[in-house]
């Protein structure tokens, strides 16, 4: 029992030493409790060492992402972003570490992948866009500044078509990063509603508080 509990507690470096701990004593407890002895009792309890951990690290980065969205106004867009990815990878890890969930996972994974390839060829578009937008400010500048002392009013027109370029790419920017934020959100909040639905929790799962 005790290997299972020190391979389990291997497999959650991610978290905290505090929230290892809390991990480690409350399933120990447990198997003890229920007078589990052996690494063979303790897995077809509570799963493989690996398929517990993912659960676990899924569960707290849930948790973390839900108190961050209630302080949505304290975080930056690129961390909450950040947040939601890693949220999102941590339950596709839990889902394939459970046998039980794989049929369930090929369905939602091919959503999930014609979702992506139409959510990248807009991005690839809006990138194409954005940088052509940025070619033409860099144009703009450097022929203006090559013709302003030779033909003033040629020059500032140039400089201004590039300052305005440059000017509408950091607003592209600012709102490709923000759709781009939307579509993590969008796919942790998919991610979520689909693992409490499908991944199975034995009795100590379920009675574990986060």
């Amino acid at each position: 029992m005790n290997e299972y509990i020190q391979t389990v507690q291997k497999l959650l470096g991610q978290l905290t030493t505090a929230e290892q701990q809390e991990v480690v004593e409350y399933y120990r407890e447990y198997l003890l409790d229920a007078g589990i002895e052996t690494y063979q009792q303790a897995v077809d309890e509570l799963g493989s060492p690996r398929s517990l951990a993912r659960k676990v690290l899924a569960d707290y980065s849930i948790k973390m992402t839900e108190q961050a969205g209630d302080h949505a106004q304290s975080r930056s867009t690129v961390q909450a972003t950040k947040n939601n990815v890693k949220t999102v990878w941590l339950i596709i890890l839990a889902l394939l570490s459970t046998p039980v969930t794989i049929p369930i996972l090929i369905v939602v994974g091919a959503l999930f992948l014609a979702f992506a390839a139409v959510v990248f060829s807009l991005f690839v578009a809006a990138l194409a866009v954005y940088l052509s937008i940025i070619a033409v400010g860099v144009m703009g500048l450097v022929m203006g500044v090559s013709t302003i002392f030779q033909a003033p009013w040629t020059g500032i027109f140039y400089l201004g078509i590039g300052f305005f370029a440059l000017g509408a790419s950091w607003i592209g920017w600012l709102i490709l990063k923000w759709i781009g934020s939307k579509v993590a959100w969008a796919l942790s909040w998919t991610a979520q509603k689909i693992y409490h639905r499908f991944i199975p929790r034995s009795r100590a799962e379920r009675g574990r508080k986060l």
